[in-house]
């Protein structure tokens, strides 16, 4: 018996659709998945603590999106709901000419930007400790050589790497609050 290829196309989509509305990947301790209960996270708004206006709530998306993207927690918007809440605050933002030409003025500008982060259980208030809890990072932008890009560009591309150090602290920190192991 033969199956034609629309019936196979229609089963490979079937499977992939399957496989994509799958809640996340589970993590294991010991081979055993770890309970929804103690995977739910809420992510509090970051706080902004500098003269940067709007990087707190891009950073607020951008670290929802990776938590999201990572699949280790399930998140919610209720905090009454979440078994581990995450606090983040902007404590320091600073951007700095680096190279200047004949006229003083700036060709390429440093960001340097420091997220302080907290992750406590939500039923005991315990604060969980973290290998860091703060949160370096560093770009370099330029609007005359090179890879042209705005300020905005600049920071939209650091707060991305700062989202990701964030979701991989918090996860470990968890990860190791359950399993009493380093992942």
């Amino acid at each position: 018996m033969r199956l034609s290829p629309l019936i196979l196309l229609a089963a490979l989509i079937t499977m992939l659709m399957g496989c994509a509305t799958e809640p996340g990947r589970p993590p294991k301790i010991d081979g055993v998945p770890v309970p929804d209960i103690k995977r739910t996270l809420y992510i509090q708004n970051v706080r902004n603590n500098t003269y940067s206006a709007g990087t707190h709530t891009r950073l607020t998306q951008m670290i929802i999106e990776e938590i999201d993207r990572r699949g280790r927690f399930l998140g919610t918007r209720d905090k009454s709901k979440a078994t581990y809440r995450l606090y983040s605050e902007i404590v320091h933002y600073q951007a700095v000419g680096d190279l200047m030409d004949l006229a003083d003025q700036q060709i390429t500008t440093e960001l340097f930007v420091v997220t302080r982060i907290e992750l406590v259980e939500a039923e005991s208030g315990r604060k969980l400790p973290l290998e860091r809890n703060e949160i370096p990072g560093r770009a370099f932008y330029s609007t005359q050589i090179g890879y042209r890009e705005s300020e905005v560009e600049a920071q939209n591309r650091l707060l991305r790497i700062m989202a990701l150090r964030i979701a991989e602290e918090a996860e470990r920190s968890w990860y190791y609050s359950l399993s009493g192991k380093i992942n």
